[in-house]
């Protein structure tokens, strides 16, 4: 597809950068659309580009054993692929749309000049790998030190919202598929249908329409502590 004029502006990245400078960058930018569940690109590929959302979301994964893992979604306004091009070595996870999305990717060699040329950009890198380290370090923990069920009430727990219905209540408005609350939590589908059949039958939990209600929030976040029984 066609270069979007004024694309990277909504990029957190490229705060401040001046616009003559910007539109170099997004001249040399590729662009394309992807529509949802379509793969960006594979663990162990060796592209270097760094990719910018426009429009839309992409999910990371990793492999696990015998399942995939997801790592982060990234959403409209930020990047990802940042590590293969300051590095040089193959991808270390793969990618996915989400949504349908608009992707602007540029090229490892021409990113890292950009870093060079623009110090608050080289930050902003450090800064992001910074979090993206510690979010990790606890994603690891939580694997590590959490039997499955703990990982699915804690990955309910993340989802739920205040109910408006319910002073004080929690539930989770659009529930997702159990495939994609095993990537989170690190299990197998059958597990999550088996933990929250589970909850539902002790009346911690129950249906509604397309959500879940969390009737004994103090109950589940109890049960998703690492330490509970």
């Amino acid at each position: 597809m066609e270069m979007i004029e004024g694309g990277l502006s909504g990029v957190e990245l490229f705060a401040g950068v001046d616009p003559e400078a910007l539109r170099e960058i997004e001249r040399r930018c590729r662009w394309q659309r992807y529509v949802a569940g379509e793969q960006v690109f594979d663990r162990d590929s060796d592209t270097l580009d760094v990719y910018f959302v426009i429009e839309g979301s992409v999910r990371i994964l990793t492999q696990a054993a015998d399942r995939e893992v997801a790592l982060a979604d990234v959403l409209a306004g930020n990047y990802f692929g940042e590590l293969a091009a300051i590095d040089g070595l193959k991808r270390s996870a793969r990618v996915v749309a989400t949504r349908d999305s608009v992707l602007a990717s540029l090229d490892g060699v021409p990113f890292v000049a950009c870093m060079r040329d623009f110090p608050d950009i080289a930050i902003r890198v450090l800064t992001r790998l910074a979090r993206v380290v510690r979010a990790l370090d606890q994603r690891v923990t939580q694997l590590s030190t959490q039997n499955e069920s703990q990982r699915i009430y804690g990955e309910l727990i993340r989802l739920a919202q205040p109910d408006p219905g319910r002073p004080q209540g929690w539930y989770i408005p659009d529930m997702p598929n159990h495939k994609e609350i095993a990537s989170w939590a690190g299990t197998s589908r059958e597990a999550v249908a088996q933990a929250i059949g589970e909850l539902a039958r002790h009346g911690v939990v129950r249906r509604r329409t397309m959500g879940l209600v969390i009737c004994d929030w103090s109950r589940l976040q109890l049960l998703a502590r690492a330490d509970a029984a």
